[in-house]
């Protein structure tokens, strides 16, 4: 019973410290607000190789999609696009506060939104 005793006030502190620990705030998630009423979430990767989005264009019938991109050439800004899905092209494109983004489906369709932070 002492054994427990002398024991217990240790997992109480170690507990009271794991949960008073507080988070660092990640400077690399946006939110977009698009023209068409939609959002794109996006956070990068620390290298900036790679965009990780959230994509909730109902006019593109897209809600909550979650997307993975990566980064390709760009004249100006940052773009980022997709290789994933063979049926479905998706790029991201920003510069400063400004995004676009383009969908291009292998049936000829395309749905282009510009969004802002």
């Amino acid at each position: 019973m002492k054994k427990l005793l002398a024991i217990t006030p240790i997992f109480l502190l170690l507990g009271a410290c794991a949960t008073n620990v507080p988070l660092l705030p990640d400077l690399n998630k946006q939110t977009f607000s698009c023209e068409d009423g939609g959002k794109v979430n996006v956070s990068y990767s620390a290298d900036g190789d790679i965009a990780y989005l959230r994509v909730k264009l109902p006019e593109a019938g897209l809600v909550n999609e979650k997307l993975t991109l990566k980064e390709a050439s760009a004249a100006s800004g940052a773009r980022y696009v997709s290789d994933f899905n063979p049926k479905v092209g998706y790029e991201w494109h920003t510069k400063a506060d400004y995004a676009t983004m383009n969908i291009d489906w292998v049936d000829g369709r395309e749905y282009s939104v510009s969004c802002d932070l």
